[in-house]
């Protein structure tokens, strides 16, 4: 099989990248706007009556995590980046390049315009990776070992009421009047309410590295860059032959 040739790339390029975007987006309205697909629970109800009616378990699954979030949509972003990339070093010069490095981690040489295009595909990552919501700090979480990617809270029991109607005296009789009675509606307890939580969410400093090695490979991108940019000019004068041809005769 013949390696692609520049027109082929040209020709998936956009898509990709336009793909990217729309998966992209998706991502960020669901950390962003449809945060509860990311959290679930058990509640399990346990009577104090014996001979009352048990409920049934109340169970709300975990819909997606971000960990899946992001393994869907990296191979978009992938694509996009890796054709952009290789639609500017093909149309490179190949004398405006700079190696990109964080800390003793290479990316290989890059020229000018690659570097560009690669920071606004991080900048664009950077927004999406900042909307992504993070646990409850007030609950205690771990790792769910039966669910990828999932962590969960010990059991919490709650106590669980319900409304009941009782009546008390308000005025107590008289002898030419008799007592004024009233209909209160109280709360009682009636139970208790062991509630396991789930979330697809991440830790606040889970989220912190991925922010930072984000901020990291930035900051390395606009250094290479600007070390790219300073290569010699290659100075090329031909405008004036160009013009010269073309007005030929007018001039």
């Amino acid at each position: 099989m013949g390696k692609n040739q520049l027109h082929q790339l040209l020709a998936v390029e956009p898509e990709r990248r336009n793909r990217a975007t729309e998966i992209t987006q998706e991502a960020f309205i669901l950390f962003t706007k449809k945060e509860e697909h990311l959290d679930g629970l058990v509640k399990t109800y346990n009577p104090f009556d014996e001979k009352e009616v048990k409920l049934l378990p109340e169970v709300k699954e975990v819909v997606t995590t971000v960990s899946d979030k992001i393994a869907y949509i990296s191979p978009f972003v992938i694509q996009a980046i890796d054709a952009q990339i290789s639609k500017e070093e093909t149309n490179a010069s190949g004398t405006a390049r700079a190696e990109l490095k964080v800390g003793e981690k290479t990316f290989g040489e890059l020229s000018a315009t690659s570097l560009l295009a690669l920071e606004q595909h991080l900048q664009r990552l950077l927004g999406l990776y900042r909307a992504i919501p993070t646990l409850d700090p007030a609950k205690k979480w771990m790792r769910d070992s039966s669910q990828k990617n999932r962590y969960i809270t010990d059991r919490e029991i709650k106590f669980r009421t319900n409304k009941q109607e009782d009546f008390v005296v308000v005025v107590p009789p008289t002898k030419e009047h008799p007592a004024q009675i009233a209909k209160v509606v109280k709360d009682v307890t009636v139970g208790t309410a062991d509630v396991v939580y789930m979330s697809g969410r991440i830790t606040p400093a889970e989220k912190s590295d991925l922010l930072s090695r984000i901020d990291s490979l930035i900051v390395a991108v606009k250094q290479a860059r600007s070390k790219a940019n300073e290569t010699e000019v290659q100075q090329k004068n031909i405008g004036k032959s160009i013009l010269d041809f073309i007005n030929n005769g007018i001039l």
